[in-house]
């Protein structure tokens, strides 16, 4: 465990630019060169032959018509942004998974992007969901969800570590586009050449700037057939080639997944399913075909809440979960409909919760301009509302309707809605709250219902934008929503009113309407999302588990289901290995073995 204070976090490249490219300060050493996104196609994109294969899978339809590349070396994103422009032309998807172990900073990034998006659209798209420089998997998804980048951020081969055991789909291509071997020799070294070769799909290509001896040397002993490519006049060759050995094979994807419960770690499951191509039926008893009733759940239909982060700085993997959940909900949900991006205020209780915040704002703010702590006067100059202890400000956190957002979600041609549940049908992915303890698969899952109240009240001045923390202030075109309660036994209603009243003691307000709804909690208070498993240690064939998600579902659900998709699918995970551990319902058979079960797990619910 890492001392408190010090943050997960990578140290940032520093640039300067050349002939209008950026040019390594660390590797002395170009990006690309003038000429970048010509030199793109030259060097990886011809040789991996990435039109045809982009055409071929486009014909196959579904989660078939993928394209997966694996980098070695983001940069400036350049190799990605070409890559996805061949396959979206081709009518194929693209998942580009690739490392970087001194990423840009995100102002550099985004002043690349400025000058590059006229020629490439996208780049004005990813610059709006560049990572931060914290280390680990960042995962973001563009043009409708055609689009998958799974960058690492950190040394290659511990990338290529966590990757190995998890990715069953073998890549097709390889760019290999780390600085000069001469300039950067980890990138170039054998062990990663045999870890591509053993992550690759059967026949998979590579392609490298370099011509280096050493480096065709080392792919041909893991197993690639390589040639040299005339590169003249711009350079003399470059390298690539075609993998020799078998290659790794996956068994085809399901042609269709089930997903029990309608509510929004059901809606984001069946979503990001549907946006990888996969066909989905979602079965919520709740859902009318005639139209009549809405398919969210109670915990989905609270009209005002908020999408923010909730830090640790103790240096666990829930640590990372927390960080990565926030910063991929954040960038997933910012364009779907029910998303308002408000920012929001972290609002300190006390001195001794300020001095927390401000451990926390130390540790991740030199990451980016994701968090910032603010004292009290700029913090209550910035919410039009008094703030004694400071607050820490998230301007990517949202407000959001979660019935709003529920429907976006569910909005999608690949996403079918039934009343009938499909407890037989696999594989089938348990959404439905504290209620999957019905399955029996799942009864050993220590999660309970919890209900909470948010009132909606009338205030002659509100907030200009969210407050969390010490406070729970929402505003909204109907009023200022006050909660949330959290009642592990059902309070009578206006019991609830009097105690989300009270952080608004003398401010006149009158209550005017009120919500009721019910989270699902586990015992440790972190989200449950993974396959299930029973005592022996063995994965239930078929069966996966979203639930637990208490107050934080805004942003636990939807990493929760991109970690689901990608480990029924066999692709790169959005999330290192350690921190999917934090999200695994394996802990809970684990704990059970030593200390019994606890918080629900086995108990009926009627």
């Amino acid at each position: 465990m890492r001392p408190e204070g010090r943050s997960r976090l990578v140290e940032p490249a520093r640039i300067r630019y050349r002939d209008d490219q950026p040019f390594s300060l660390e590797f002395d050493d170009i990006y690309h060169a003038a000429d970048g996104a010509a030199e793109v196609a030259r060097v990886f994109v011809e040789p991996t032959g990435l039109p045809a294969l982009a055409a071929a899978r486009a014909r196959r339809g579904g989660p078939d018509a993928t394209v997966r590349i694996g980098e070695l070396g983001f940069g400036s994103g350049l190799n990605f942004v070409v890559a996805a422009a061949t396959c979206l032309k081709a009518g194929a998807r693209l998942h580009f998974v690739s490392c970087e172990a001194r990423p840009l900073g995100a102002g550099d990034f985004a002043a690349i992007a400025a000058r590059r998006q006229a020629a490439h659209p996208l780049y004005q798209a990813l610059a709006a969901v560049y990572p931060p420089a914290v280390a680990g998997w960042h995962q973001r998804v563009l043009a409708g969800g055609r689009l998958r980048l799974t960058v690492w951020f950190g040394d290659a081969a511990d990338a290529l570590a966590d990757l190995t055991g998890r990715q069953r789909r073998g890549f097709d291509a390889w760019f290999l586009d780390g600085f000069a071997p001469d300039r950067n020799p980890e990138l170039w070294e054998p062990a990663l050449f045999e870890t591509i070769a053993a992550l690759s799909a059967p026949e998979a290509r590579v392609a490298t700037f370099t011509s280096a001896g050493r480096v065709r040397r080392g792919l041909e002993a893991a197993g690639f057939a390589m040639r040299r490519v005339d590169q003249r006049p711009h350079k003399r060759e470059s390298l690539a080639g075609t993998l020799s050995a078998p290659g790794r094979r996956a068994e085809p994807p399901p042609s269709r997944i089930h997903v029990a419960g309608a509510g929004l770690a059901g809606a984001s499951v069946a979503r990001h399913l549907a946006d990888a191509g996969c066909a989905v039926t979602v079965s919520d008893p709740r859902f009318d075909p005639a139209g009549a009733a809405d398919p969210a759940p109670p915990a989905s239909t609270m009209p005002a809440t908020v999408l923010h982060a909730r830090l640790l700085t103790d240096g666990t993997p829930t640590e990372a979960l927390r960080c990565h959940a926030y910063l991929y909900a954040a960038a997933r949900t910012r364009e779907w409909a029910g998303v308002d991006g408000t920012g929001a205020l972290q609002a300190a209780a006390d001195e001794r919760d300020a001095g927390r915040l401000q451990r926390v704002a130390a540790a991740f703010g030199p990451s980016g301009g994701w968090l910032r702590w603010l004292p009290a006067a700029e913090a209550s100059a910035l919410a039009g509302w008094p703030l004694p202890w400071g607050a820490l400000h998230f301007p990517g956190a949202a407000r959001v309707s979660l019935p709003t957002l529920v429907r976006s979600l569910l909005d999608h041609p690949g996403i079918e809605l039934t009343p009938d549940p499909t407890p037989a049908d696999r594989p089938l992915v348990l959404a439905c709250g504290a209620a999957v303890r019905a399955f029996e698969p799942a009864a050993y899952l220590e999660v309970v219902p919890v209900q909470g109240q948010i009132d909606l009240v009338t205030v002659a001045a509100m907030p200009r934008l969210p407050l969390v923390g010490a406070r729970y202030l929402i505003p909204t075109d109907q009023g200022l929503a006050a909660g949330s309660t959290y009642e592990h036994r059902p309070w009578a209603p206006d019991r609830a009113t009097a105690a989300n009243l009270e952080q608004l003691a003398g401010s006149g307000c009158s209550p005017a309407a009120r919500w009721r709804g019910t989270r699902s909690v586990s015992s440790d208070r972190t989200a449950i999302a993974g396959p299930l498993y029973r005592a022996d240690g063995a994965v239930e064939a078929g069966l996966w588990v979203s639930t637990g998600h208490g107050s934080a579902g805004n942003v636990s659900t939807h990493l929760g289901a991109a970690l689901i998709t990608a480990e029924l699918l066999g692709d790169a995970p959005p999330l290192a290995r350690d921190a999917a551990a934090a999200l695994s319902p394996w802990r809970f058979r684990e704990r059970q073995a030593r200390r019994g079960p606890r918080h629900g797990a086995g108990d009926s619910l009627g």
